[in-house]
């Protein structure tokens, strides 16, 4: 069993002027640091342009400054929203990230949710028409040898020939094939189909476990199809951990803190608003008793080292074995020992009790 951090990042405080842009990229590098120095395995960073509770348009430079003060956990975006970057030069930021990180770089690719980001874009309703054309264009500038030329809908490239003149075109990955991943919420999650028709990996968000079993089935269906192996050692299950030294501390760190207050004030009406509650509750309850106390209850992972370990177990048999849960960081700045000790006792105690969970 693998542990990751998902830096979203979530900043309420930033979200109504309380914190600085600069306050929310230093608290995500504190976290990805953290994690490094506690012997989590990986950490995201995701890309969102317009949602002010939700800051981060930059993850290759997120990943980047990461890079300098981290040196064994793997570094990825979660993703990179291909809809919004020239795919050429978004594959030449990825290999020289993999350089960089000295191979730790793990790749994620998406369309774009958010129907404001689409409008600063201008990319109307094509996300995912433009997210599979540059798919190809990534795929064949990291594997292809020039010269070559794709003439798309929405993009060309003209790959040169080798010349000593200019000793390039150079670039090529440090990984033999840098892993790519996906993520997918609905249940029948139309990327989660596409990284497996594409051999990528999954990442499921955070959903009931009735909603993961069919995450699993519509990804592993898709791969096979496509003549691909699914391998449960790579699917990533987001679900957020707190651990305390007693069950009575993580409750209170959880209801009294960042998460709480997330989760209750904005994650949960949200979702609701959205007509997505179920994908969380799996239908178990109305939608008015969908509250913070029933998350940390009875979807999230929180308490003391022995009974966090008992919760992951019990996750990993009810979807039949996965590979890394992963994290969302949470804005704990205001109280950070309390975070920071749940970091440790992850990375020193529960990963030692669920370290028999393998697939």
């Amino acid at each position: 069993m693998k542990f990751g951090l998902f830096n979203i990042p979530y900043s309420r405080d930033y979200a109504h002027g309380r914190r600085t842009a600069k306050e929310v990229i230093d608290w995500d590098l504190t976290l990805t640091r953290w994690a490094d120095e506690y012997g989590w395995d990986e950490a995201y960073f995701a890309e969102h342009y317009t949602l002010g509770g939700e800051p981060s348009p930059a993850p290759d430079a997120m990943i980047a400054a990461a890079s300098q003060i981290t040196s064994t956990i793997k570094l990825g975006a979660a993703a990179h929203l291909l809809a919004y970057h020239n795919p050429v030069s978004l594959a030449h930021r990825i290999m020289w990230l993999d350089h960089m990180t000295g191979g730790r770089y793990i790749a994620g690719f998406a369309p774009g949710a958010f129907p404001s980001d689409a409008q600063l874009f201008n990319t109307g309703t094509k996300n995912p028409q433009m997210m599979a054309e540059a798919m190809d264009i990534l795929d064949a500038i990291w594997t292809r040898k020039g010269p070559f030329r794709i003439d798309g809908e929405f993009w060309t490239v003209d790959m040169p020939a080798y010349s000593d003149d200019i000793h390039g075109p150079h670039l090529a990955p440090r990984q033999d094939r840098i892993p790519v991943l996906m993520t997918g919420m609905q249940a029948t999650s139309p990327t989660l189909m596409t990284a497996g028709q594409r051999g990528y990996f999954p990442m499921s968000q955070q959903v009931h476990v009735t909603v993961l079993q069919q995450h699993w089935d519509t990804y592993a269906s898709a791969a096979s199809a496509a003549g691909h192996q699914p391998d449960r050692a790579q699917w990533r299950i987001c679900r957020d951990v707190l651990v305390a030294d007693t069950d009575a501390e993580a409750r209170e760190a959880y209801l009294d803190g960042a998460m709480g207050d997330l989760w209750g004030n904005y994650n949960i009406p949200t979702f609701i608003k959205l007509g997505i509650g179920d994908l969380i509750s799996g239908g178990t309850v109305a939608k008015e008793d969908l509250t913070a106390e029933w998350m940390v209850d009875n979807f999230h992972l929180v308490g003391a080292p022995d009974t966090v370990a008992a919760k992951i177990e019990e996750l990993y048999d009810q979807v039949g074995g996965f590979g890394t849960l992963v994290s969302f960081g949470h804005d704990y700045a205001a109280d950070p020992e309390v975070y920071r000790h749940s970091f440790e006792l992850i990375g020193s105690k529960v990963a030692q009790l669920v370290s028999h969970l393998s697939v």
